[in-house]
């Protein structure tokens, strides 16, 4: 890791600094979703910094966008009619990784991107044009530098506590021992989050876990590698075990933070905490929440609007990208319900933890319609809209009202350009 501080969060909030109050109701703002590396290169002297992965020729590499280019066009943005703008995650990542969503430190900024300074300037120049500014934010994976023992280039089925004679899996580094940290671990590739192959046998998953179905999943065995801040478990395949879709390895190439533990949120909390009050940012939106276990939302949501709320921040904004069954939004949306409490009032949580986010039902519906133009499934937005009344929690007695805030999109980076697929003259509806 680089040793210059240019690119290192804060570890204190800015001194004399009056940080940016929240909206009054996230729901009344038109939000513009951009890829910072693929919006506007403004600084090409940093098109090669740590890491590299610079070619325009090759979609599959950077292509330059930073910090800097984006400042220049928030003026356009805001011309518009858009009132905040969400940006890919900004924490270093490999080297192609032009999307930057497979992280190796949490504590530092892409060089590539730009500089702390030239973060906040984004983030003041979008706040003096009445502009808020939400950050993608990563928390079940890291970047693919663990392999699991005896599956280097194959695919690693699921395994939970030992059954068998199979235990969970021992975690073997891609690196070589040079390109090893040293840390309070010992040699470890990632600086602030440490494997450990010891394993523990009374050790149990702080259950419960949520399913697609919204079904509530508590552990009954034993046995796991407690110490490890990292799953052991092998690759994600099946998506409907409430188990699997939790621990497991997303595409076999994003090491899986074992975020149900305290441990680990402890430092996700602390590394969060510092991008707020480094960047006066204003709100996140959460990346792959689906495979997160509960546990870590019900703790880490909470003291990231209290910290904010510290700032002069009330209302700072968490989001999920709910790209998922109904049910298993449910769960995580207010104060949450499982599949036995729709239509009730009872619920997961004392206090709520992310109040909205992506919603894909309704994407779903206007795509069949607009792009495979069958206009009856127009008619599933009221369906979307009755399933939701009864199965999600959209009241914070915090605040004492309703706040939860649903994005409803055409596409994002995720998806299909409706504009590619459909072709001028259905765009120019």
């Amino acid at each position: 890791m680089s040793a210059d501080r240019t690119y290192w969060l804060s570890e204190e909030p800015l001194q004399g600094h009056i940080y940016f109050p929240s909206p009054t109701d996230w729901r009344a703002l038109s939000i513009y979703q951009l890829v910072t590396d693929r919006f506007a290169d403004g600084d090409p002297r940093n098109n090669e910094a740590f890491k590299g992965g610079f070619d325009v020729r090759d979609m599959t590499f950077r292509h330059g966008g930073d910090f800097v280019g984006l400042r220049s066009k928030l003026d356009y943005i805001k011309g518009l009619g858009c009132q905040a703008i969400w940006i890919s995650p900004v924490f270093q990542n490999g080297y192609n990784y032009y999307h930057q969503y497979a992280q190796q430190d949490f504590t530092l900024l892409d060089q590539r991107l730009g500089t702390l300074e030239e973060l906040r300037a984004l983030t003041q120049a979008a706040h003096d044009r009445g502009m808020y500014v939400l950050i993608d934010v990563v928390m079940n994976h890291m970047g693919n530098e663990f392999f699991f023992e005896g599956h280097q280039t194959d695919t690693a089925p699921f395994r939970f506590h030992e059954n068998h004679g199979l235990r969970e899996y021992r975690l073997i580094t891609r690196r070589a021992a040079s390109e090893l940290y040293d840390t309070p671990a010992g040699k470890q590739p990632y600086m602030d989050f440490y494997f450990n192959n010891t394993w523990v046998e009374e050790a149990k998953y702080a259950s419960p876990f949520y399913g697609q179905y919204g079904e509530a999943a508590w552990d009954q065995g034993q046995g796991t590698y407690d110490g490890s801040d990292f799953h052991h478990n092998g690759d994600l395949q099946n998506y409907a075990d409430p188990w699997e879709i939790n621990v497991a390895k997303i595409y076999g190439t994003m090491d899986d933070l074992r975020l149900e533990h305290s441990r680990v949120q402890d430092k996700y909390i602390a590394m969060t905490q510092a991008l707020i009050q480094s960047a006066d940012v204003d709100g996140f939106r959460v990346d792959t929440p689906m495979q997160v276990p509960l546990p870590f939302y019900k703790r880490w949501a909470p003291a990231i609007r209290s910290f904010a709320k510290s700032l002069g921040k009330d209302r700072f904004g968490l989001f999920g990208e709910f790209y998922v069954t109904t049910e298993r939004y449910a769960t995580m949306t207010g104060r949450g319900k499982d599949n036995g409490m729709y239509g009730q009032d009872r619920f997961i949580a004392g206090e709520a933890t992310l109040k909205g986010g992506i919603v894909y039902p309704y994407y779903w519906y206007t795509f069949t319609a607009l792009v495979y133009r069958r206009p009856q499934y127009a008619d599933g937005f009221a369906l979307a809209y009755e399933q939701e009344n009864r199965m999600i929690d959209t009241f914070d007695p915090s605040t004492n009202r309703s706040e939860y805030a649903q994005w409803i999109f055409c596409n994002n980076h995720d998806n299909w350009r409706l504009q590619t697929l459909t072709g001028k003259n259905q765009l120019l509806m």
